[in-house]
């Protein structure tokens, strides 16, 4: 029995590729290999279609280097999302990723050409927050359609900081920790926490430059299991304070004369979904647990072949002010001081 290697990355804010090696004893069987992430918040999308087979001559890395035998050959299959509710099908365009700003990162896989099926929808349409949408692979061949689903999630809830506080306020401390709060539907499962950091910097020639950074503070948050009003599911973490001094320094080049800087505000965005990513990963930890064993359990949610197709939501809960207290710690704390942020 030969084994069949090949790469699954869970995209998004799970953009760490998993391994996987999974046993083949048929020779020469085509095995379908498709995976994406779907947002609201993007303008176009994209989804990854494959093939995967065992070559009895060939080592497993030597035929992945073989855009030929990665990929399907262009009148052999057609890509749609279809909105389930709705019944429509929107169909999708081979393009090459390389094209489009997404090269392949160097590895086993052949990186040219970088084949993705995109749709982009027009200004009337685009994908609706709450609905199920199915990814259809149709092939030429005859063979049934692979398919898999997932359900956009829904608006977040943010509660704290406090969405109707005006101003709304939020602090870090470097020996604290600063709580935040949302509500989710059941679809958002991992989250990533974002801070888009503004400030306005002033030369003493009059320059003045508006800049922004965007800091990860937490990396796929779990949502919790409590349940709330509407459905919903409690979401929190929380975050260091000496997290935010650190992300400055290390962000903010050091100037023998810097320029007098001050925070304009601050916008918490809030991004994830993956409710089949954690699934994904239960299987894993459920194997792990049982046999010790290194190789994960296959997890899938295509109707045929591996893969995983989610999707992802968007929030920003926008302008929030620095307290004054978390101002002045920048303004003399030894990470940040030489930064020369005003009130």
């Amino acid at each position: 029995m030969k084994k069949l290697l090949f790469l699954l990355p869970i995209l998004a804010i799970l953009s760490a590729a998993c391994s996987n090696e999974f046993e083949v004893a048929a020779p020469w069987e085509e095995i379908p290999v498709a995976y994406g992430i779907i947002s609201p918040a993007d303008t176009a999308h994209y989804i990854r279609v494959e093939k995967a087979f065992l070559d009895p001559e060939t080592s497993a890395f030597t035929v992945a280097q073989i855009a030929d035998s990665l990929y399907y050959p262009e009148n052999a299959i057609s890509v749609f999302l279809q909105r389930v509710n709705g019944g429509q099908f929107y169909q999708m365009q081979r393009v090459d990723g390389s094209q489009e700003g997404y090269p392949r990162k160097g590895g086993i896989f052949a990186t040219q050409p970088n084949w993705l099926y995109k749709y982009k929808f027009g200004a009337l349409d685009s994908l609706r927050k709450g609905e199920k949408y199915r990814l259809v692979i149709k092939r030429a061949d005859g063979k049934p359609d692979i398919t898999a689903e997932t359900t956009i999630p829904r608006d977040y809830i943010f509660v704290d900081p406090k969405p109707f506080q005006d101003p709304r306020f939020i602090k870090f401390i470097p020996d604290e920790t600063t709580n935040v709060e949302w509500r989710g539907d059941i679809n958002a499962e991992y989250l990533n926490v974002n801070f888009r950091i503004r400030y306005r910097e002033e030369y003493p020639d009059g320059t003045v430059v508006l800049d922004t950074l965007d800091w990860l503070a937490a990396k796929n948050v779990q949502r919790g299991d409590q349940q709330v009003s509407g459905g919903l599911y409690v979401g929190a973490t929380t975050i260091s304070g000496i997290g935010f001094y650190q992300f400055l320094k290390d962000n903010i080049p050091v100037e023998a004369n810097p320029p007098k800087r001050y925070f304009l505000g601050i916008d918490f965005v809030l991004t994830g979904g993956g409710r089949e990513i954690r699934e994904y990963l239960e299987a894993a930890a459920a194997n792990s647990g049982i046999t010790g064993a290194e190789v994960f359990p296959t997890y899938t949610n295509l109707s045929e072949g591996f893969g995983i197709f989610t999707g992802k939501n968007t929030g920003i809960l926008r302008n929030i002010t620095l307290t004054t207290k978390t101002i002045e710690e920048v303004g003399k704390n030894p990470l940040t001081s030489g930064l020369n942020f005003q009130l």
